[in-house]
């Protein structure tokens, strides 16, 4: 008998045990399929779609009408979304100020803003900041210039191709070989007629820049404005980020800055170093040898 018993709490504690895994592993799926819709939602969002209703969430997100309607009021009531006109909702400031505390971005902004600013007045130009993230650079921070025109694809958040602009080309020449061979690979889209397209010019370009320590652009991607980037340096000399320059193409300013802009992430470079709590050198090697 008493091995009877003992075994029916065997196999109690065993159907217990399933019954538990069971209902753990249909929770963690429920949560997952939350999370997943959730971020559908927020994948929605972009720069050309700032704003959309319920049935344009569902229709871009595949979900649901009744689905997306629910997540969306529960983003809303924590601050994720916010209500806008015409029965439209838009990214909430609540996301904003979560994203405002990742670490790296934070840290670029700190360190470069108040450089950005001085060389902002002292050519007149507008003056930009971007990281890569993957196989694309983001505008993080931008200044515009007097008398620069207005273009919408540098707002702030929005991505570009690491081909388009003298900051993509800076990004793309500091870039890991995988991501710089799958460009080659791929191929790059022109964005105007003065683009540089094919395999072989864009690794000539990348080499061009990475010999010259900064890159320059002529109406790319922007049919009126031309610019100069280089690279900002991070900690252990790793190349994180990049400052650009950009004015009309007619008076060649942004070509007149390169030394100012070079002198520019140089500083903004040192005070990155201090904030991640490393040695910055003195002294930086161009790759021909000649020391910045």
């Amino acid at each position: 008998m008493g091995g009877v018993g003992f075994s029916r709490a065997r196999v109690c504690q065993n159907v217990e045990g399933c019954v538990y895994s069971m209902q753990k592993s249909s929770v963690d799926h429920a949560d997952r399929s939350v999370v997943d819709r959730t971020l559908k939602i927020f994948g929605c969002f972009n720069v050309r779609n700032t704003a959309l209703t319920v049935s344009e969430i569902s229709r871009m997100s595949g979900l649901p009408v009744a689905t997306a309607y629910r997540l969306v009021s529960k983003l809303v009531s924590w601050g994720a979304l916010e209500r806008a006109a015409g029965n439209k909702y838009s990214i909430g400031l609540r996301l904003w100020e979560v994203a405002s505390l990742a670490p790296r971005l934070s840290m670029f902004r700190t360190a470069a803003l108040p450089h950005m600013l001085e060389l902002q007045k002292e050519t007149n130009s507008s003056v930009f900041l971007s990281p890569r993230e993957e196989g694309e650079g983001i505008w993080l921070e931008s200044l515009w210039g007097d008398g620069v025109p207005y273009d919408g694809s540098c707002i702030v958040g929005n991505r570009f191709p690491l081909y388009a602009s003298a900051s993509g080309q800076v990004l793309l020449a500091h870039a890991d070989p995988e991501i710089q061979g799958e460009l080659y690979s791929r191929g790059a889209r022109a964005v105007t007629g003065r683009a540089v397209t094919g395999s072989l010019p864009l690794r000539k370009l990348v080499d061009e820049v990475k010999r010259r320590g900064y890159a320059v652009d002529d109406s790319e991607p922007c049919d009126d404005l031309s610019g100069v980037a280089a690279p900002v340096h991070g900690g252990g000399g790793t190349d994180v980020a990049c400052v650009a320059l950009c004015g009309p193409s007619a008076d060649g300013a942004p070509h007149q800055g390169v030394k100012p802009l070079l002198a520019t992430t140089r500083r903004i470079s040192r005070d990155l170093a201090k904030l991640q709590g490393v040695r910055f050198p003195s002294r930086r090697r161009t790759p021909d040898g000649r020391r910045s």
